[in-house]
């Protein structure tokens, strides 16, 4: 799978640059939220999938001791 690492610091160093016109800082300051909404949203899901993926619901040991007699 491809991984794409972004360095929010240099981005951020970017926006400052004076010879950007406001329109790319916009589009810029815009692109680094979506980044972080999307960073947020995928540990989200990563843990969702973790937890369905772990075995899900366990049976009781007394209900496994019952159906096993």
């Amino acid at each position: 799978m491809n991984k794409i690492s972004l360095d929010e610091a240099k981005y951020k160093t970017l926006l400052n640059d004076p010879s950007l016109s406001e329109q790319q800082r916009s589009l810029i300051a815009e692109l680094l939220e979506t980044a972080g909404q999307l960073s947020a949203e995928n540990t989200r899901l990563r843990r969702v999938l973790l937890r369905k993926s772990s075995g899900g619901q366990r049976m009781s040991s007394k209900l496994k001791d019952a159906l096993y007699e």
